[in-house]
């Protein structure tokens, strides 16, 4: 590698290995913190749940006949299942539980509107 120029810096490149001494440590403790986040706890992390997707979408779809709404109430209950436990964006579920519970037998496009527009105003992001 000597006489060639560095990728990022234009130098000449050097054919000895810089920092391996510097390296190890730093990788070291990334593997080491890694793993305690992988270790976290269930109540620490999200953890997505299909069959409570599935029931939310099916105890909320019901007599639903738009379609707008039944697409809604799935990102919904998706976003749901998705977060659930989380903290970190508690503030927005109750805007997605007032979807669910409001939005079911929506029969018409334009009432699936109103509703997504009347928990949007109640619930301000």
């Amino acid at each position: 590698m000597s006489g060639t120029l560095g990728r990022f810096t234009g130098r000449q490149a050097d054919a000895r290995p810089i920092g391996r001494r510097r390296a190890a440590p730093a990788i070291m403790w990334a593997v080491i913190l890694a793993g305690h986040v992988m270790c976290l706890p269930g109540s620490a992390e999200a953890q997505f749940s299909p069959q409570a997707q599935a029931q939310c979408e099916l105890s909320a779809i019901g007599s639903t006949r738009s379609a707008f709404a039944i697409q809604t109430i799935r990102s919904a209950c998706n976003w749901l299942a998705v977060n659930e436990g989380s903290l970190l964006n508690e503030s927005l579920r109750p805007y997605y539980v007032c979807l669910v519970q409001n939005l079911s037998g929506a029969q018409s496009d334009a009432a699936a509107g109103a509703i997504v527009s009347a928990c949007r105003a109640a619930n301000p992001r």
